[in-house]
């Protein structure tokens, strides 16, 4: 290729690098911190201010980190459904790298979930894009796969800044590349220790030439090299797709909290600066001011050659701050900024806390916007939005995934027909609600299903109570199954309290609430057959069941009553004091019961 060629392929840039570029370092401190954050964005606050005291304030300045927060939440709440994620099919080489085996899906021992999870998912939410490229070992020319042993593909992601330029193949494909320019960093190696000793970086140019991949690599000279960074001309791979999953959102989720950060950053700058400087007594002195003046003669200094401050001195100029002292007039008032007000600290708090509530709305609702592209109808709750937000990003992840399978299976075997590209199927809803949400809609939902007739809403509502407690905390396996354990159970209702007030009622038998309750099936007759022991050892303790008028409700066994409130009168006539020697309450004390 000629050298003027390979300078304007080298310095091309795709009109979607050039306007996002800008940003991406805000974007990318903002989510980080750390010192560079602080370093970046902490200002003076003003020219009184001098380089001293600003090194000294910067020091002791706290790095917020409520973007990182925000977008670990949803990061977390998409990651936690990675378990469900369904991977049939593909080679036993793939199964094996997806579980982490054989050195994983990125020869670091990762599995799938890992890679994409933690790897790719949070640098697509900071930075609103993200590659994957699909490589594989190179392989001898020459070698058969009786003499070389079966190498397996690996991944590796590439930053939104490494991609630099790209062709797509169809424009209802964007994923499909005819030509594409990336960035790699790659190490060198000291020969004599096989330790890096530096780090460098080489251009990937890739394209689509007679219905195969070629590949070219690039020096920082813009030199054509290899692999290896030796002198080398253009690769033809076995593909007639270039290997690479460009994952894209639209743009960062924190674009619009980058200025509340750091905001937030120089707020808690200046009122920790604020809190520690005003921690000072403030002197002051009663003197007579009529005795100083400019138009008085200045003391002499020890040495009697001049004197202090000079002949020009002035008592206009005033040194103030949290050491130093002032002199004021008897009679006056004492100055009002002795004791500072905490009125400004305290709506600087106030503003901290508005904009560390604005920076989680903002990543929310960046979300939420997301799940237009799903359903127009998801925006009309928010809540509704946010997860039509969260699955937008798994379908996202459910494509790229299917095609780095296609991938992967390409690299193993050359013919179409003998592929075995693996099925990926991701979980469909995604949720971020704390437990207490959950718990308080369950709530909600079991007061609706006392109030609503019909069998099968009953079960419906019971299916969405349990999917709003354990929506994304169990398989989806174990979700269908209990399921069809709403659908099978004869009863609408597990409440104890209603429960044992329809048995006591005479609307349910023994053996439905018993089950109901959630014993087992035949529970209700060793229940029933200890109740009647139970009442023959009372009749037995208690006696007197002989006597004229005795109602063995007042003797403690209500169940051979016919009227089980009859025993109440004699209860209170025992109680009775009118007619005895004393007015003590004819009761047992503390502690003592029945059978003590």
């Amino acid at each position: 290729m000629a050298e003027s060629q390979t300078l304007s392929l080298i310095d091309s840039r795709h009109p979607g690098y050039l306007s996002g570029m800008t940003d991406w370092r805000k974007w990318r401190l903002t989510y980080e911190g750390g010192d560079d954050f602080r370093d970046s964005y902490l200002e003076r606050f003003s020219t009184r201010e001098d380089q001293e005291d600003y090194g000294v304030r910067k020091a002791i300045t706290p790095v917020p980190a409520f973007a990182k927060a925000a977008i670990n939440d949803i990061r977390n709440a998409i990651y936690q459904r990675l378990r469900d994620v369904v991977r049939k099919g593909g080679s036993e080489v793939y199964q094996a790298a997806v579980n982490g085996s054989n050195l994983g899906v990125d020869h670091r021992g990762s599995t799938m979930n890992a890679f994409l999870g933690v790897k790719v998912l949070t640098e697509l939410l900071v930075m609103g894009r993200v590659g994957v490229f699909v490589d594989h070992p190179l392989v001898p020319a020459g070698a058969t796969l009786a003499n070389v042993s079966r190498p397996a593909p690996y991944l590796y992601k590439y930053d939104i800044e490494d991609i630099l330029s790209w062709t797509c193949s169809k424009p209802e494909a964007p994923s499909e590349f005819q030509a594409i320019l990336l960035r790699d960093t790659v190490m060198q190696y000291d020969q004599s220790t096989m330790l890096p000793s530096l780090s460098v970086e080489r251009y990937r140019y890739m394209w689509i030439e007679g219905g195969r991949v070629h590949l070219q690599f690039y020096n920082l000279k813009k030199e054509e090299v290899d692999g290896a960074g030796l002198p080398g001309g253009p690769m033809q791979l076995e593909l007639d797709r270039i290997p690479f999953v460009l994952l894209d959102i639209g743009g960062s989720l924190i674009k619009d909290v980058c200025q509340q950060q750091i905001a937030l950053l120089n707020l808690g700058s200046s009122d920790v600066n604020y809190a520690l400087r005003s921690n000072f007594p403030f002197y002051i002195e009663q003197k007579d001011l009529r005795a100083t003046g400019a138009h008085l003669k200045h003391a002499a200094t020890e040495d009697g050659t001049s004197t202090s401050g000079g002949q020009g001195a002035a008592d206009t100029s005033i040194t103030v701050g949290a050491t130093h002292g002032r002199t004021y007039d008897k009679g006056m008032n004492p100055p009002a900024f002795i004791n500072p007000s905490a009125e400004p600290l305290r709506a600087s708090l106030e503003l901290q806390d508005r904009l560390k509530r604005d920076i989680r709305e903002l990543v929310n609702l960046a979300v939420s916007s997301l799940a237009v592209r799903v359903s127009a109808e998801s925006k009309a709750m928010d809540n509704q939005g946010l997860e039509a937000g969260l699955s937008y990003i798994g379908l996202l992840l459910e494509s790229a995934e299917r095609q780095i399978a296609e991938f992967w299976a390409a690299y193993e075997e050359r013919s179409l027909r003998k592929r075995e590209v693996a099925t990926i199927k991701y979980p469909e809803r995604y949720s971020l609600k704390s437990d207490a949400d959950r718990i308080k809609e369950a709530q909600d939902l079991e007061k609706l299903m006392a109030k609503v007739p019909g069998r099968r809403v009953k079960r419906e509502l019971a299916k969405g109570i349990v999917q709003t407690l354990l929506g994304g905390k169990i398989s989806m396996d174990d979700l269908a199954a209990i399921n069809r354990e709403i659908d099978n159970a004869h009863y609408t209702t597990s409440d104890p309290q209603t429960i044992i007030q329809a048995a006591q009622a005479g609307l349910v038998g023994e053996k439905t609430s018993s089950v109901a309750l959630g014993f087992d099936d035949d529970e209700y007759l060793e229940a029933r057959k200890d109740h009647a022991e139970r009442v023959k050892r009372i009749a037995e303790a208690q006696g007197g069941m002989e006597k004229v008028g005795s109602d063995p409700a007042a003797r403690g066994i209500a169940d051979l009553s016919a009227d089980p409130n009859a025993g109440k009168e004699e209860k209170a006539a025992s109680r009775n004091t009118d007619l005895q020697d004393t007015t003590a309450q004819r009761v047992r004390g503390k502690g003592r019961f029945a059978g003590e």
